[in-house]
C-alpha cells in the first residue's frame, strides 16, 4: 500500500482533534477551537481529496460554530 501526503494528512488531523478534546477537557480556551479548526481543516483536505462528501459534512460546519462563536465571545460580548 502506497501512502501518499493525504494518508499522513489524515492521521495527523485525527490526532489534532484528540488534542483540540483534552485543551476542551482542561478549558483552555480559545487555542481548543484553534487547535480543532486545524484538524477539521485537515479532514476537509482528506474528504476532498476522496471526494468523500461525509466527511465534509461533518467537518465544514464546524468552522460556521467555532468562527462565530470566536467573534463573539472576543469582539462581540
Amino acid at each position: 500500500m502506497k501512502k501518499d501526503h493525504v494518508w499522513y494528512i489524515k492521521y495527523a488531523s485525527a490526532i489534532t482533534i484528540l488534542c483540540a478534546m483534552v485543551l476542551h477537557v482542561f478549558g483552555i480556551t480559545p487555542w481548543n477551537s484553534f487547535v480543532q479548526m486545524i484538524g477539521a481543516a485537515g479532514w476537509i483536505y482528506v474528504g476532498y481529496r476522496w471526494n468523500e462528501r461525509a466527511l465534509m459534512l461533518n467537518f465544514l460546519p464546524q468552522f460556521f460554530i467555532i468562527v462565530p462563536g470566536l467573534v463573539y465571545m472576543y469582539f462581540l460580548k
